[in-house]
């Protein structure tokens, strides 16, 4: 034992006494507070966007405020769906949906909610789009004020002319002309497709005999889909963002847990290739018995790991908290709040903490064991192929997760041990039978302790025996040649 723990101790000082483990340590979170800053920042400062039309029959221009009006009305609906997701909400979304279906005003809606809730609302309620009158008669007029050389003048000031659309009718043919300096972004540019659309489908019903007011209240016919689940009370079987949210928070976690795996197993690849070329395994041989070298590394990177995701699990938890009293912004910022409540589940955390431990024997043992064979990084490589090939079908099944995390091929995927810590990870908030919970992590248990016996005999074949790339060759061999004798 006390091998194992010098040997372990010196692996995980060797990581941690140098500036690239405290730069990855202080890097990630970093990154962590861009990826919910950036996305919150974006969302808060991008400006609201004047645009205007050009139309002589003036019909087309009201359909498109209609239009404005009415995503309006469903980006407030779609508000306080999300809106439910925030934890003691619950009641007061109610009542400013029932509020909203009155026909209330903002203000109304606002005094339902909570302060943070009512904070939320007023920033999602910011239009994108605001519909102008044009300041110029054509388009040569308006190619100033397209270029940011003039202003227009609006309630709110002077503002730039993001876009402006001309019309141009010649019997049921329209011909749109769509101005704006921004030729990538395509969303004012649809509103006005279906806007001009719809008008226009609902002029040659008129024109056909058929009511205008027959043809709309046709057009407004949709259902009212609501999901609910069987698992759930019968009087509040409603399926929420609360409900939804952990099963992208396993997924995330899973594909968390194979990176981290991924990477910490070629960590311990490139350091016993160094050691091995270096003759500092040589010494270290020479010092302790090869079971405590194998099971030191092993041991020692395990704890650079949870030294890692201790720390950036802490700024993650102390990031929520204040994102959830300092950053209460719009729909996106909700949802990405209720993913952080869901990854900071105890059993999703300890579930995640006993697949690292097994996932990692398992690749780390193996890593361990091709690094004994290879004199250099380039011998690695050739058997480092099919292994990524391998390590890249977890990686396509938790994208398919994210879409159907009941599918049968999941279900047959998780009993691969190989497979097991990433695919059971995604699959946990299905609740799957308890037969696959057990069996899969029986087989996993049995098939790591079988790994770590084999890669122990490679291990001391590489270090003893020096053996090279071609050791499977030769083993294979001789197992051949013994079947033949026999």
């Amino acid at each position: 034992m006390r091998h194992l723990y010098l040997i372990a101790r010196r692996e995980y000082l060797s990581y941690v006494a140098t500036p690239g483990f405290w730069a990855t340590l202080a890097f990630v979170p970093l990154f962590m507070v861009l990826g919910m800053a950036l996305p919150l920042l974006m969302e808060g400062t991008t400006p609201t966007r004047y645009f205007t039309v050009i139309d002589a029959s003036g019909e087309y221009k009201d359909a498109i405020a209609k239009r404005l009006e009415s995503q309006m009305q469903e980006q407030i609906k779609t508000t306080l769906n999300a809106l439910e997701s925030m934890p003691g909400q619950e009641e007061k979304v109610a009542r400013a949906k029932a509020a909203f279906a009155a026909g209330a005003d903002s203000e109304t809606i606002k005094k339902e909610l909570g302060p943070q809730a009512s904070m939320a609302f007023s920033a999602a309620k910011r239009p994108a789009y605001i519909l102008v009158p044009p300041p110029a008669p054509n388009a040569q007029g308006l190619r100033p004020y397209l270029l940011e050389e003039k202003l227009i003048e609006t309630p709110d000031g002077p503002k730039t002319l993001y876009a402006a659309a001309l019309f141009d009718t010649t019997g049921d043919v329209v011909d749109i002309d769509y101005w704006s300096r921004n030729i990538t972004e395509g969303s004012l540019k649809g509103l006005i497709r279906r806007a001009v659309r719809d008008k226009m489908r609902s002029d040659a019903f008129s024109r056909a005999g058929i009511e205008t007011e027959i043809v709309n209240e046709i057009n407004e016919l949709t259902p009212e889909i609501s999901s609910l689940s069987p698992e759930k009370e019968a009087g509040n079987a409603k399926v929420t963002t609360r409900d939804t949210i952990p099963y992208f928070a396993a997924v995330v976690f899973a594909f968390i847990l194979w990176s981290v795996v991924f990477s910490v197993a070629g960590m311990l690849l490139s350091s016993i290739i160094e050691e091995r070329s270096g003759k500092i395994l040589d010494s270290l041989l020479v010092a302790a018995p090869i079971r405590s070298i194998l099971m030191g590394k092993l041991v020692g990177v395990a704890a650079v790991s949870f030294t890692l995701l201790a720390a950036w699990g802490i700024t993650g938890g102390i990031m929520a908290t204040l994102a959830g009293q300092l950053l209460p912004a719009g729909d996106g910022s909700i949802k990405g709040m209720a993913l952080l409540s869901a990854a900071l589940d105890p059993g999703l955390l300890v579930a995640f903490a006993g697949y690292f431990i097994f996932g990692y024997l398992m690749y780390g043992s193996i890593f361990l064991a091709l690094g004994s064979l290879c004199e250099s990084t380039q011998e690695a490589q050739t058997l480092m192929g099919p292994l990524i090939f391998v390590l890249m079908i977890p990686m396509l099944a938790l994208s398919f997760a994210i879409k159907d995390p009941t599918s049968p091929i999941l279900g047959i995927l998780s009993w691969i041990p190989l497979f097991t810590p990433y695919i059971m990870l995604a699959r946990l908030p299905t609740d799957p039978p308890l037969v696959d919970i057990i069996g899969t992590t029986l087989v996993m248990i049995v098939t790591t302790i079988f790994v770590m016996w084999a890669a122990a005999r490679v291990f001391r074949a590489g270090t003893m025996n020096h053996a090279g790339v071609d050791y499977f060759k030769t083993l294979f061999r001789r197992k051949n040649r013994k079947m033949a004798r026999t």
